[in-house]
């Protein structure tokens, strides 16, 4: 598969303007296993399983665009071939990042469902895919498996915000959701920005931003430290 770069969509430099908020804050993780930039002024909601699993969730403010009425953002790690138990009580284990992106394709979002590469084209647009690309993360230099997928499903009764029509007049959550993943030591991050086609374009650049400036310092919560070698034989 082709290796993009996936560069900054916005730069860095200037964004802590004293004449306005910053567009963005430094977030360290509660566990201190990495740090990131990530929009100012969202939600901050974190939860662990010892060192099998962790998650931040990113949440922006009301925006009836999207699904719930609100735009998010969610870093995971996942340790291989460690069970986690779901809030719904199932239960989730992955032997490695492509076992996670298989699982996530055709068992969460099923085969209807269309992988697209999103802002690959110059002019911005999407374009079907076959398989997930590989891209270069801009501050970390390491390798990540990246995908968008399209998959309508039905809307859950009596939700009102991120709700379309189709054709016959159901209503359904057309989901368009972005995810990065990457493997580090023994387990691997997973980056997700679940949006709705129609709020897609308004929070893309924040999740471009979380990833690109993502630093590992740890192989997840309680793990080993991880080094980045940015040139061969150094770190």
């Amino acid at each position: 598969m082709k290796m993009r770069a996936f560069g900054f969509f916005v730069a860095l430099t200037g964004l802590f303007a004293a004449c306005s908020p910053p567009k963005y804050a430094h977030y360290k993780s509660v566990s201190g296993d990495f740090t990131a930039y990530v929009p100012w002024g969202w939600n901050v909601i974190a939860d662990a399983d010892r060192d099998a699993f962790s998650q931040v969730n990113f949440i922006g403010p009301f925006d009836p665009d999207f699904y719930l009425g609100a735009p998010s953002l969610s870093v995971r790690w996942y340790k291989r071939y460690r069970p986690h138990q779901m809030r719904d009580g199932r239960l989730e284990m992955y032997s490695d990042a492509q076992d996670f992106i298989r699982q996530m394709i055709h068992d969460v979002y099923g085969e209807k469902s269309v992988l697209y590469g999103i802002g690959t084209r110059e002019d911005g647009g999407r374009e079907i895919i076959k398989a997930p690309e590989d891209i270069v993360l801009t501050e970390s230099q390491l390798t990540a498996k990246y995908f968008g997928i399209l998959s309508p499903t039905p809307a859950r009764a009596g939700v009102q915000w991120g709700v379309s029509k189709d054709s016959q007049g159901h209503r359904v959550n057309i989901r368009l959701h972005d995810y990065a993943v990457v493997t580090v030591g023994d387990g691997f991050y997973v980056f997700c920005y679940p949006a709705t086609l129609r709020g897609h374009d308004k929070g893309f650049e924040y999740f471009r931003a979380l990833i690109n400036t993502f630093h590992p310092y740890f192989a997840g919560p309680g793990g080993p430290k991880f080094l980045i070698r940015r040139e061969a034989g150094k770190s």
